[in-house]
């Protein structure tokens, strides 16, 4: 079982990444409405290098038992030496040619559009929440609309980057009456 058990442990090991290259192919292929063109294509042929650097890998593991044994490397030490150098850095050269077009492939067409109405990176409320801020169209965060405070943020209120804080809203001032 040496030389049989050898291979099968090579290739159990090299599976989970050729599946996923593959489930990843499969994917991005069929993902014509999802992914925009560029992106589409950088995914596939990043996924499609990392796979072929893969297959490339795991044969040459496969196969170097073969090889020594065969003695096809009849140039001894050195000649392995070269050949395992040669091999290898067809993945060094590959692999993060492929990961950079996966990744990519992520930033591709995705450009920052700012909300309508609102200059770029202002925050925009959820769909759902009713408008707050100190923009126009609301009372401060935490204020109500007749406050006297109204239109005033406290200093820890503004003190985050984009004017909001996660702190609760301090207690409207309390009036002396003087009956």
């Amino acid at each position: 079982m040496g030389m049989f058990g050898y291979r099968v442990t090579q290739l159990v090991g090299h599976l989970p990444v050729l599946i996923t290259l593959l489930t990843v192919l499969v994917l991005a292929a069929t993902a014509r409405r999802r992914l925009p063109g560029r992106a589409r294509s950088l995914l596939l042929a990043g996924a499609a290098l990392l796979l072929l650097v893969e297959l490339f890998s795991t044969a040459w593991v496969a196969a170097l038992p073969e090889l020594v044994r065969s003695r096809a490397l009849s140039g001894g030490m050195r000649q392995f030496e070269l050949m395992n150098l040669a091999a290898n850095a067809v993945g060094w050269i590959g692999y993060p040619i492929g990961l950079g077009l996966v990744v990519a492939a992520v930033f591709a067409g995705r450009a920052a559009t700012p909300a309508p109405g609102r200059p770029w990176g202002a925050w925009t409320p959820p769909a759902t929440a009713a408008p707050t801020g100190s923009g126009p169209g609301g009372p401060p965060p935490g204020f109500a609309a007749g406050h006297p405070g109204a239109g005033q943020a406290t200093p820890h209120q503004a003190a985050g980057p984009w004017g909001g804080s996660d702190r609760p809203p301090a207690d409207p001032p309390q009036v002396d009456r003087a009956d």
